[in-house]
């Protein structure tokens, strides 16, 4: 009960500093699969393991462009299948990066989070939907398993392996800045619009 009061505490006082995205640099996640990623919202594709985040730590809201998430790298564990408990493993690990968004209208169950109920249907500060057309969904799940929960930690795009459509997607936004680790959002790609 105190670890939860604690970690609902750590958002919030997230919330103030980030223009009420939660934006952090590591957590507990749950992961999903998607194809079609070859127009990102960050409006830069990626050859390299890629992933959509949820809207609440994308930084924008659908139809403003990129948000502070952009171009962020995360390594990201499995730890569990929420629909087969019974399934104890084994489980991967990847290093993707966020060149998409997951929006929270039509996904509520894995996107929803809200700065009113920050986590999702799994108890997930964060989601990330892993990109099938890029290897990462494949390089992820264990055979027959297309959603886990798990943890991430924002990572240094050099232990990224892939290349993006310009040279200056590297790691903090499209358009090349360097960027501090979350959650400081000073660097970058601002954060657009009002989160949900």
């Amino acid at each position: 009960m105190k670890s939860s009061i604690a970690t609902l505490l750590s958002i919030a006082a997230t919330l103030t500093t980030v223009k009420g995205y939660v934006q952090l640099g590591s957590g507990k996640a749950s992961f999903t699969e998607y194809s079609g990623c070859s127009a990102p919202a960050c409006g830069v594709a990626a050859t390299g393991f890629t992933a959509a985040i949820n809207q609440l730590a994308f930084g924008s809201v659908p139809g403003l462009g990129a948000g502070n998430a952009c171009g962020r790298c995360f390594a990201l564990t499995g730890s569990a299948d929420p629909f087969d408990t019974a399934f104890t493993g084994p489980f991967n690990s990847i290093v993707v990066k966020v060149t998409d968004m997951c929006p929270a209208a039509g996904n509520e169950e894995w996107c929803g989070q809200t700065t009113a109920d920050p986590t999702n249907s799994f108890g997930a500060e964060f989601h990330f939907d892993l990109c099938e057309d890029t290897g990462a969904a494949g390089s992820f799940f264990p055979s027959g398993h297309t959603a886990l929960t798990g943890s991430f930690t924002e990572v240094s795009c050099s232990e990224w392996s892939g290349s993006d459509e310009s040279d200056l997607f590297d790691g903090a936004c499209i358009s090349g800045e360097t960027a501090t680790f979350w959650p400081s959002t000073s660097e970058g790609c601002p954060n657009q619009g009002t989160s949900i």
